[in-house]
């Protein structure tokens, strides 16, 4: 620990450092190598600006030299260096490279507390109280007036897939900055909702078995019964499956096949050889 704000993980204090303290606010994890020239450059902006936030939120560094297999097995980190935003123990925003100051301020900005906030809690009270569409509708009305504020969509997604408007979610999404589209938990919700929208579409399963004998290359055909059987926890069956439409065409639907084996992967937990094997499978697939 270089001060109050700044920590070193290393894989025993990992889950105390970052995903303990993400409960209280956001934490900033640095991936970093002490052999390549962008982290050293990076290092002392992330150290600076960690200073100057005063604990709004902490930095996290951890060296994957020493923690090589740590990084690249078990939290996925395949480049340095790589900065990941922790929140409430999710990942919630990710950058690679040794991006300028400004990017980080902008970055740092998604995730530290607004005057918005406030309302937002309010907004979100709504919905407890069983107000569903209004709360979603002041969300809305909130989003406008501070559209920079990215938990503010966040919310809505979130209560738009609670309520299982999965097609709303899909549109409000499709109107969404870039930064909320591929965040993380905004992937992993949509996803989601892509699973519900393809079962949604399926009558009887012996027809959508029979549909897909005649046609295997129908890929919205297969991803139906890859939502049945993800749906019905039949999920290593959706994991093969998925398997086969990556190596038919892994660009479908904006890459959808990958992102439902991460979640699917992600369900199933993080140590286990049968996850670690379709992991792997992807990979080889994906290369």
């Amino acid at each position: 620990m270089t001060d109050n704000f700044i920590f070193d993980a290393t894989p025993d204090n990992f889950n105390e450092l970052v995903l303990g303290n993400s409960i209280r606010g956001p934490v900033m994890v640095n991936y970093w190598s002490e052999s390549a020239g962008p982290c050293i450059k990076l290092w002392p902006t992330l150290e600076a600006l960690a200073n100057e936030y005063s604990g709004s939120f902490l930095l996290v560094n951890l060296n994957t030299d020493k923690f090589k297999s740590f990084a690249q097995n078990e939290l996925g980190i395949v480049s340095v260096p790589t900065l990941q935003i922790f929140h409430n123990q999710q990942v919630v925003d990710v950058m690679h490279g040794a991006e300028s100051e400004r990017s980080i301020r902008n970055l740092l900005s998604r995730h530290l507390p607004r005057s918005s906030d406030t309302l937002l809690v309010e907004s979100v009270k709504l919905y407890n109280e069983n107000k569903p569409d209004q709360a979603i509708e002041e969300l809305k009305k909130l989003q406008q007036s501070d559209p920079e504020n990215p938990r503010i969509a966040s919310s809505i997604i979130k209560l738009l897939f609670r309520e299982s408007r999965f097609e709303d979610m899909e549109q409000y999404i499709q109107t969404q900055s870039t930064t909320v589209k591929n965040n993380e938990e905004t992937i992993s919700l949509q996803t989601h909702s892509q699973l519900h929208l393809a079962a949604q579409k399926v009558n009887d399963i012996d027809e959508l078995n029979a549909a897909i004998s005649a046609d295997v290359s129908n890929l919205d055909l297969r991803y139906q019964l890859i939502a049945m059987d993800a749906l019905n926890n039949h999920v290593t069956d959706a994991l093969d499956q998925l398997l086969e439409i990556l190596k038919i065409d892994a660009s479908y639907k904006n890459n959808l096949p990958a992102k439902t084996m991460v979640l699917l992967l992600k369900s199933l937990g993080n140590e286990s050889a049968e996850v670690k094997n379709y992991r792997s499978k992807m990979m080889d697939v994906l290369s």
